[in-house]
Order: C-alpha cells, then sequence, then structure tokens
C-alpha cells in the first residue's frame, strides 16, 4: 500500500486528489468483488480452519455465482440511499487577508451583556476557525453544590447536543436539509461544552466558511434545552 519508507507515517500523509485512483477503488465496490465476514457462535464446530497466532476457528467459502447475480438483479432497498447534502462541507476556503501581525486579541465589538475578540491566525494560514464562547453565570462556582450543579448541568447540555444538534430542519436558500451533528463531524467541524471557572464555555473548531451553520445550531438548541429524566438519571 506504501513504500517502505513511509510504513510508519503513510496513512497520516497528505496526498494529491488522483480520480484516477478514485475511480480504480470504486470499480472494486461490486458484487463480484465482495467479501463478506461473518463472526457467529452458531458457527462453533463447524468451521475447518484455525488462525495460527490466536487459534481462531474459521471457514472461507466462495459466494456462488447465482448468488451474485441474484444480488444484482434484485430491486434496490429503500431503506438504502444515500443521504441528504451536508450543508456543513465548505466550498470557500479562501484566507483572510491579514496584513499586520496581530500579537494579541482586538476587542472588536463591546455591550452590556458581551465582547468580541477576534485574532487572525497569521502563521498558519489555514481557512479554519477556534471559537470560545463563555457564558458567564455568577452562581456557577458560588458552592461546592453549585459547581457540582454547574458540571452536571454542562455534561447534560453535551449530551442533548449530542443527541438533538441538527435534528430541527433549517432553512437554506433552496432547500430545507436536517443536519447533524455527524454531518458536521465529516466536514471538519468539531464543538464541545465544558465547565469553566464563570459558567460554562461553548467550543467550535474547523473550517470558517461553515462554522456559522453550526454555531447557530448550537446557541438555540442551548436556548430551547431540556433536561430529559432518563437521561438525567444517566448522566448523574
Amino acid at each position: 500500500r506504501y513504500p517502505e519508507k513511509d510504513w510508519l507515517v503513510g496513512s497520516s500523509l497528505p496526498s494529491d486528489f488522483n480520480p484516477t485512483t478514485i475511480q480504480k477503488i470504486l470499480n472494486e465496490l461490486s458484487p463480484e468483488s465482495v467479501r463478506i465476514f461473518w463472526e457467529s457462535k452458531k458457527f462453533e464446530g463447524l468451521t475447518d480452519k484455525v488462525e495460527p497466532w490466536y487459534g481462531t476457528a474459521y471457514s472461507i467459502e466462495k459466494v456462488s455465482p447465482s448468488t451474485i447475480q441474484a444480488w444484482m438483479s434484485s430491486a434496490p432497498n429503500e431503506n438504502l440511499h444515500l443521504p441528504a447534502p451536508n450543508v456543513f462541507i465548505p466550498t470557500n476556503l479562501s484566507i483572510k487577508n491579514a496584513q499586520v501581525k496581530i500579537k494579541l486579541p482586538v476587542l472588536l465589538r463591546k455591550s452590556s451583556y458581551s465582547k468580541l475578540w477576534y485574532k487572525p491566525d497569521t502563521v498558519f494560514f489555514t481557512p479554519k476557525a477556534y471559537v470560545k464562547i463563555n457564558f458567564d453565570c455568577p452562581h456557577a462556582i458560588n458552592s461546592p453544590e453549585t459547581e457540582v450543579l454547574t458540571d452536571l448541568f454542562t455534561r447534560l447540555l453535551m449530551d442533548y447536543l449530542n443527541e438533538y444538534v441538527g435534528l430541527s430542519s433549517l432553512l437554506i436558500p433552496s432547500f430545507v436539509f436536517h443536519a447533524s451533528a455527524y454531518c458536521a463531524r465529516v466536514a471538519g467541524l468539531r464543538y464541545h461544552v465544558r465547565c469553566i471557572d464563570c459558567g460554562f464555555q461553548v467550543t467550535l473548531v474547523g473550517y470558517n466558511h461553515k462554522l456559522r451553520i453550526l454555531l447557530e445550531t448550537i446557541v438555540d438548541k442551548i436556548a430551547k434545552f431540556e433536561v430529559k429524566p432518563d437521561r438525567f438519571s444517566v448522566i448523574k
């Protein structure tokens, strides 16, 4: 798969886009070249081979041509379908022009309830953003009890977000889609909620072009946060 010099790092090295290689791999995804691995205790005593290192019993059987033909002739299963378009995939990877190297964050906006600080990436120049939002809760660490309650709150909130982020329909020009935390991860976006000294913090990391969609979804879900008794029993 990799040349000898890249054996240790091959899977991590960036490579050039090669549509020919991609198409070659896609062509192999066919009924004729399928391999099926079936592990079950129901085969105990019915195998005819033993794996030499761990002593695992197994058998190898060829898929009959008639079975392959039946697969190819069968009607599509309605439960197997392509996912909806992933709105989190960035299409604009341009770099914001930072002519002056800024060593410290700059205060862009200040109001009676919020402050917005910004610092451009003048080192790596990647089309990514690192967003931290602190929610100040004055009573979060007033006592050991409130500190424990705040920690429990953030755990429940993270659990709630993992289940519900994007399950509500988001209206985008020309189509309605159902986004999900999974779609965000596939597109290189991450988020996390944790306790801090003044309350709790929401962190978002990833390609900045579509990061705002994820942020708006999370903030909307925080505003509508509800604790389910069954999840509370698990998290506590």
